[in-house]
Formats: C-alpha cells, sequence, structure tokens
C-alpha cells in the first residue's frame, strides 16, 4: 500500500523528482511502482513516445466534439474534453460514495469485463498500454500525482474517465456498437 510507513518512495527518490517539471512526476511514480510491485512489462508498459500523438489523436477525433469546439492543441484534461453528446454515458464510481481510493477503482475495474490489452492515458500525456487488472494495481499504489485518466479500449469505441475535478468515473461508449466490452446498468 502506499500510504504504510514502510513506502517505497523514499525522501532521495521524491527529491529527484521534485527537480523535474511536474507532468514527470506522475511518469516517474509509475515507473517506481512498476518496479516496486514486480509488475510483467508484458502486462503493462509505457507506449511508445513514437506513437503518443497517434493515440492521442485517435482518441480525441473517436470521442471528442472538434467540429464545434475548434482548438490549436488537444488538451486532454478532463473539462477541457468537449465529449460528443451522442456517446451513451454513466457515472460508475463516486470517489466520495468509495470506501478509499482501492475501493473506488475496484468499481471501475467492475465494469470492465475484457481481459484483453486497454489504453491508459494520463492527462499529462503519457501513455501506457496493459492488461486491466495491472492497469488498476498501478492505478493503486499512485499517491497524489495523478490528475485525469482515461481506460480506452484498443478499437477506440468505449473509454472510462476519471475526473480529478468531480472525483467520479464515467464510461463513454459509442452507439450501435455490437460487441461491448463494458458492463451495462
Amino acid at each position: 500500500m502506499a500510504n504504510d510507513v514502510n513506502d517505497w518512495k523514499d525522501p532521495y527518490w521524491q527529491e529527484k523528482t521534485y527537480g523535474k517539471p511536474i507532468r514527470f512526476w506522475i511518469r516517474d511514480e509509475i515507473e517506481e511502482i512498476i518496479k516496486e510491485e514486480n509488475i510483467d512489462r508484458s502486462r503493462f508498459y509505457e507506449y511508445s513516445k513514437i506513437k503518443y500523438y497517434d493515440i492521442i489523436k485517435k482518441f480525441y477525433y473517436s470521442f471528442c466534439d472538434y467540429r464545434n469546439f475548434v482548438t490549436d492543441k488537444i488538451r486532454l484534461e478532463y473539462h477541457n474534453l468537449h465529449i460528443r453528446k451522442n456517446l451513451e454515458n454513466h457515472i460508475i464510481a463516486g470517489f466520495f460514495q468509495s470506501d478509499g481510493w482501492e475501493d473506488y477503482l475496484n468499481k471501475i475495474r467492475t465494469e470492465i469485463v475484457t481481459d484483453s490489452k486497454l489504453f491508459l492515458i494520463l492527462s499529462e500525456r503519457w501513455i501506457y498500454e496493459g492488461y486491466p487488472d495491472e492497469i488498476i494495481t498501478v492505478l493503486s499504489e499512485t499517491d497524489g500525482w495523478l490528475q485525469d485518466f482515461y481506460i480506452v479500449s484498443p478499437k477506440f469505441d468505449w473509454f472510462i474517465v476519471h475526473d480529478y475535478i468531480e472525483d467520479c468515473a464515467e464510461i463513454y461508449q459509442k452507439g450501435n456498437t455490437n460487441e461491448s466490452n463494458y458492463k451495462t446498468s
């Protein structure tokens, strides 16, 4: 647990992190979590930096209302994304209605019925690819440097967002898809 007295984030590691721009803090933390939790890098890893922008663009153009909200820069903070109105959506978890961060993440996990690889996109513009259990394990060990995140199907037909400001998780799905990779209520 990240809140234990014997937390793996020793002062030396934090000093190194604080010397970097803020957007790198969560990336460094996730790298430490992968090492500490012995997560198999074939099951969860940072996605190719060369292909980051392709994934961000695909996410943006799959789910955002880019025609009515023209922008010169794709922003990944949830409150700056103008999600298309035609997507089916509902809230799946509220942090303050949960019994802590792990319970909140477990509620998110129960909505994902696929065991296939998914994308984890962070609002700080880092992208990871991994299996649902490993994604939840990594997220459960983060300690506050995490802002908005998106768990996205590889077909870009659904995604789950954690909205840092609202402290809730919502799921969005394109309509008229034959295959669903999440539970419906």
